[in-house]
């Protein structure tokens, strides 16, 4: 049995909010390519052309070249024009396409999209876990349209499980090679010390049964993120917390065979992580003696070995608890990277050129004799 899980970071539309995120770290990049390109006494066409270009990212100009539009399938609004007094909130059958839409999305080029599809075709796994998907059409699409090529055949199942996150991202798993899904089980309703949501994009229980019926338990995590708030390493390990009182409830009713994976928000060492890492309980896959950081194998030194060159900053995980632990075969970690023939693991902690930005998240993978 191959598990394999990747934040997936969006498949073909990212909300606009993320532009707003990352407009502070890419503003200073931003002025000082726009500096560069102003000291130059020469301005050939293609220079000009950029320097509109960052003018209208810097908030300079009003005007944008952009060829074209989307609306997502899920989460845009739609409003109609009222008709004398009576308001409506969206277009229907009756009166047509007779109004304006509030664009809450952006496509995501191939760019983005292929190096994941790649990676995920060369890990061929047998059940795929992803977080930060943008709903089920998408899911349906990318399944069938993209891995199904590359795998010789899609996933014959697939869920997509929409949290609390209000871009409505949510966590999906694939099944396939006579892997069933049998049962999911929702926490987005757990509440925190505030009384709010205690996952932001919730922590679903994913049930897969085995062609030889043996039971496994995933558990697809995004933790809390860094952010304005001063209390986000409180909230992860309040969030670390939780999933450990998950599996220390499933082990009490005899469901040993347990994997959390996904989006943790902290290193391995820190504190926000001590209830799931700290004991002996759930075992994190760069301890197994056959982990391949896809560089090439050496000394298990995760603070400085260089097979993992600082491997030990990551904040993506699978966890497995020891029945699968003792049963783990292989495990690794690929990067989807966005130029043919690079390797390594820079993109997790740099953005070298010919990266993209949202190719920071790796694929970790693992193989069970189950």
């Amino acid at each position: 049995m191959k598990i394999a899980t990747l934040n997936i970071q969006n498949l073909f539309h990212r909300d606009l909010s993320f532009l707003k995120q990352n407009a502070s770290k890419n503003l200073q990049d931003w002025m000082e390519e726009f500096q560069h390109l102003l000291r130059n006494p020469k301005k050939e066409e293609h220079v000009l052309n950029r320097m509109r270009e960052l003018a209208f990212l810097m908030g300079f100009s009003p005007q944008t070249t952009e060829p074209f539009l989307t609306l997502r399938r899920k989460g845009g609004h739609l409003y109609v024009k009222p008709l004398g007094s009576e308001r409506q909130s969206k277009a229907t059958e009756r009166v047509g396409w007779n109004g304006w839409v509030e664009l809450r999305s952006y496509p995501l080029d191939e760019g983005h999209r292929q190096p994941k599809v790649e990676c995920i075709a060369q890990a061929a796994p047998d059940i795929l876990v992803l977080q930060e998907v943008e709903d089920r059409p998408s899911l349906s699409d990318f399944n069938r349209e993209y891995l199904g090529p590359k795998l010789g055949g899609a996933f014959d199942q697939w869920l997509f499980a929409e949290g609390n996150d209000p871009r409505g991202l949510g966590h999906a798993i694939l099944a396939r090679n006579g892997y069933r899904i049998t049962g999911f089980q929702t926490h987005a309703h757990e509440r925190d010390a505030t009384d709010g949501d205690l996952f932001g994009m919730d922590c679903p229980e994913f049930t897969i049964v085995t062609p030889n019926g043996t039971e496994i338990t995933i558990i697809s995590a995004r933790f809390q993120g860094d952010g304005l708030s001063t209390d986000f390493h409180a909230k992860r390990k309040k969030q670390a917390q939780r999933v450990c009182w998950y599996c220390d409830r499933l082990k009490a009713e005899g469901k040993d065979k347990i994997v959390v994976c996904g989006y943790l928000g902290e290193v391995a060492y820190g504190d926000a992580l001590r209830p799931l890492l700290g004991g002996k309980w759930m075992r994190d896959i760069p301890q197994h003696l056959d982990f391949d950081a896809a560089m090439g194998k050496g000394p298990k030194d995760l603070v400085g070995g260089e097979p993992y060159k600082g491997w030990s900053a990551k904040h993506d995980y699978l966890l497995s608890s020891p029945a699968l632990y003792g049963a783990m075969q292989r495990c690794g970690v690929q990067v989807p990277l966005s130029q043919k023939g690079q390797k390594g693991i820079t993109s997790l902690f740099s953005n070298p050129k010919g990266y993209s930005d949202n190719m920071a998240h790796p694929m970790l993978w693992a193989e069970f004799d189950v």
